[in-house]
């Protein structure tokens, strides 16, 4: 008797044990679920952004935003030329990053909108308002309607800058015509200085050096032949090619300048080594910043026909600009797609802080510009055409046969008559 109560006894303890278990194991439970409910809502969602700019005003910017919005930023860096490659890579993979930066020109933006691996930023910039920032014109709709891009840089020209300090040493003044500048090549080279350091590798710079020179022969002179009211084999283009063989014939660039790389060539210039640097009006604050006050710049010399504000050539056109994208596989495509919104507009309050022209409406005061940037500036605005560099215009596949043909031609393997009649049957598949 006494077992079997014992028994029963047992039992109820046991099941009360379960019972007493069960809930507080549910309690337990239901506290962990909050917790992670908690922890999740904690974690930071997380962006990956690609970007060539090296300025440290982009990365400054970026993690500005992040933080605003409260994102986990994974921020990298990537050298002009190995971006144009890794980008290349990853759009036929689509491995892109959430939010990635790409150059200017229809050879550049072509390839990103054809691989459909971009996200329609229009219903984030009219949900957030942000799209009424923008100036008129500066964001490109695209033919189906579609806003794929915004700005991550300023309209920026051609700008030929110098050492203030050589030019005194050699007992010159900065060139205004062709004549001047040869006679500047001339003295350098008797002093063991460079005349122009030019990084021929990545062939840009001398692509738009040939660009600026056809159009101080005749400003029109690319548009008429584009349109077929003229060919590339025109006096213009002929004129222009023989001007470069004079300068490689003057040794007017550094040894092995073909094969030199920009940021190298670069570095020649503000070290010292040489006098003359051809590059892009986005350079001013860095170069400002590593050459203090030997940082000289003059408007383009008088090279042939035109006068030297009839035109300049820019770095982008209206259609094509340089752009952040958002990749539409994006695990936080809605975040991606406003952080690459607002990170242009910080971008430009950037811009604008440093004096130049804005893409977008800013709030931002500038700051004091330097000699050089307001002589730049005044210059800017008396200048009556901004043409747009060619390889920007041009089909992909044109445009890097036209840069490769051009290095031919800075080479010395062409002659500008060569030159110029395979420059026309290039140039006529763009048509």
């Amino acid at each position: 008797m006494f077992g079997k109560k014992f028994g029963v006894i047992a039992a109820s303890v046991t099941l009360l044990s379960v019972v007493l278990t069960s809930c507080g194991g549910a309690a337990d439970n239901n506290g962990a679920a909050n917790s992670q409910e908690t922890a999740g809502a904690d974690v930071k969602k997380s962006i990956s952004l690609w970007m060539f700019d090296a300025d440290p005003m982009y990365q400054a910017s970026a993690d500005a935003v992040a933080e605003e919005m409260g994102l986990d930023l994974k921020y990298e860096y990537i050298q002009d030329e190995t971006y144009k490659t890794k980008l290349s890579v990853a759009l036929a993979a689509n491995e892109l990053p959430d939010v990635f930066q790409q150059h200017a020109g229809q050879s550049f933006r072509t390839p990103v909108l054809q691989s459909k691996t971009v996200a329609p930023l229009n219903d984030t910039l009219d949900s957030t308002g942000l799209g009424a920032q923008f100036l008129d014109n500066q964001l490109v709709k695209e033919e189906d309607g579609n806003i794929y891009s915004v700005p991550s840089n300023i309209s920026t020209t051609l700008v030929l800058y110098y050492n203030k300090k050589l030019v005194n040493e050699l007992g010159a003044s900065a060139p205004k015509t062709w004549e001047d500048l040869q006679s500047l090549i001339q003295s350098a080279n008797d002093k063991g200085i460079i005349p122009i350091a030019l990084g021929g590798k990545e062939r840009w710079q001398a692509d738009l050096l040939y660009n600026m020179l056809v159009a101080r022969e005749n400003v029109d002179a690319f548009d008429h032949a584009m349109s077929g009211q003229g060919k590339f084999t025109d006096a213009p283009f002929v004129e222009a090619a023989n001007r470069v063989l004079e300068l490689v014939k003057t040794n007017a660039f550094q040894k092995g300048f073909i094969g030199s790389a920009y940021l190298d060539a670069q570095e020649l210039f503000k070290n010292d080594k040489a006098l003359m640097w051809i590059d892009g009006s986005f350079n001013f604050s860095a170069l400002s910043t590593a050459m203090g006050d030997n940082l000289g710049y003059i408007v383009f010399p008088k090279t042939g026909a035109e006068d030297v504000y009839s035109a300049t050539i820019g770095f982008q056109n209206a259609k094509a600009p340089y752009s952040l994208f958002v990749n539409n596989s994006s695990k936080n495509v809605e975040p991606a797609k406003e952080f690459a919104i607002r990170l242009s507009l910080k971008l430009n309050d950037g811009f604008v802080k440093k004096g130049l022209p804005g893409y977008a409406k800013s709030d931002v005061k500038s700051e004091a510009q330097n000699e050089q940037l307001a002589a730049y500036a005044t210059d800017i605005g008396k200048t009556a055409k901004t043409q747009a560099m060619w390889f920007g215009l041009l089909p992909a596949a044109v445009g890097q046969e036209y840069r490769d043909l051009t290095q031919q031609l800075y080479g010395g393997m062409l002659t500008a008559e060569q030159f110029t009649t395979q420059l026309e049957t290039l140039l006529r598949k763009a048509n």
